[in-house]
């Protein structure tokens, strides 16, 4: 009777290290690690140039005094809890972004930027319509230029960012790195607009710290958050997250019969 030849069975540990070598095989040579946080910020900065479309996440909580004709040490005025989501489509200079802040007799805000228009609808200001107007110089502006500009910031050689611990952020592993912006500098770059934000005017804006998370499988910039001491009692803080890199938007104007023309 002629004896059959046994199967061969790998090893658990050999089956096992096998399968890992497949996967990495299939994942592809892996990316560098980053350990310069002066280049972690500027991989995240440079990511924002190449976006065609991306979503916005936003958590704003704090206080600010409530600033009368730019002098601050007003009755504070409560943001917690306010949530801000956002569509930009950078290649059609589109946005569409919705603000909603409970403490604050549950303001709803939206704002749309369609082909060169900007529609504005605040229940308190406008009631149920939206009001239009250029986008060009008036609410709203290029989504684009926003971006550069955010980039052109981030990039600065003088920021001297410092490396945190890395962690977990917009669902995946990303860099972490702080750096510090003086009161002086942010009170500069508002100008007039300080003034006229509540909270923001006068000396009440100390320095402002920034954490920004990149992540590390494709160096694109993951979150953005802000500390900013604006005179209350804790300060202001205002964490973004983006996601959605170059996935299909769609930003109509409203219908035209919920639409008024904003006097001139």
């Amino acid at each position: 009777m002629p004896v059959r030849p046994r199967r061969f069975a790998p090893p658990p540990v050999i089956a096992v290290l096998a399968l890992l070598v497949l996967a990495a095989a299939a994942c592809g040579p892996s990316v560098p690690a980053l350990t310069d946080p002066a280049e972690i910020l500027q991989k995240g900065a440079a990511s924002l140039g190449t976006l065609k479309t991306v979503h916005v996440r936003g958590a704003i909580d704090g206080e600010v005094p409530l600033s009368i004709g730019g002098a601050g040490g007003g009755a504070p005025l409560p943001l917690d809890g306010t949530t801000l989501d956002a569509d930009l489509d950078v290649a059609n200079a589109g946005l569409d972004v919705e603000l909603l802040a409970p403490a604050l007799l549950n303001l709803r805000v939206n704002l749309r930027v369609v082909d060169g228009n900007a529609y504005l609808r605040a229940p308190i200001i406008t009631g149920d319509s939206w009001v239009r107007q250029p986008a060009e110089g008036g609410i709203g502006g290029d989504p684009a230029a926003a971006l550069a500009g955010l980039a052109a910031f981030l990039a600065r050689p003088e920021l001297a960012p410092e490396k945190l611990a890395d962690s977990r952020c917009a669902g995946t592993d990303c860099y972490s790195v702080r750096f510090t912006v003086p009161a002086s500098e942010v009170r500069d770059a508002l100008g007039s607009l300080g003034s006229s934000i509540p909270g923001l005017g006068g000396d009440a804006v100390g320095d402002v710290t920034v954490t920004v998370g990149v992540r590390k499988d494709d160096r694109r910039l993951a979150t953005l958050g802000l500390e900013i001491p604006a005179g209350g009692t804790k300060p202001l803080t205002i964490n973004l997250e983006l996601g959605k890199y170059d996935e299909p938007v769609t930003i109509e104007a409203p219908p035209a019969d919920e639409v008024k023309v904003a006097p001139g």
